[in-house]
């Protein structure tokens, strides 16, 4: 067997490996995609600033219910915009649909400009719902880390 022979019979056994290497390298890549495309977060409706707070406890698990409130006192309730109004009829009903009713709570955004005097409606309506497992969301305050 001459050099030439040598040489092709040696390209032609590693000719395989070289289509895979591309291969290797796209699924690399989609799974870095996907690794950082499921850790994005879903935005809230309106842009928001919730109030400091200085505790630091957070909620183990998701609500069932989100109600963002704007400080030009836009309300959404699940991305839905609604009015105060209608906020015990529609808690009502998304707590009659739900499947472990002792878990189900509900978590109020409101900004930290927004007067308690205007939250008043909202959380009586709340109320008013028969709900009692309701949280504000806050932020880590300045200074206290």
């Amino acid at each position: 067997m001459n050099i030439n022979q040598k040489f092709i019979a040696q390209r032609d056994s590693q000719a395989g490996d070289d289509g895979v290497i591309p291969l290797i390298n796209v699924v690399f890549l989609m799974l870095i995609f996907f690794m950082v495309a499921g850790q994005i977060q879903k935005s809230d409706p309106i842009k928001i600033t919730p109030p400091n707070s200085i505790n630091e406890q957070r909620a183990a698990t998701e609500p069932n219910v989100l109600i963002v409130l704007g400080t030009n006192g836009e309300l959404y309730l699940n991305d839905d915009l609604t009015k105060v109004e209608d906020v015990q009829s529609r808690l009502s009903v998304l707590f009659d649909q739900a499947t472990d009713k002792d878990a189900f709570w509900v978590q109020v955004k409101a900004d930290g400009d927004v007067s308690i005097e205007a939250l008043r409606p909202l959380f009586s309506e709340i109320k008013a719902s028969g709900l009692t497992k309701v949280s504000v969301a806050t932020q880590l305050g300045k200074g206290t880390e």
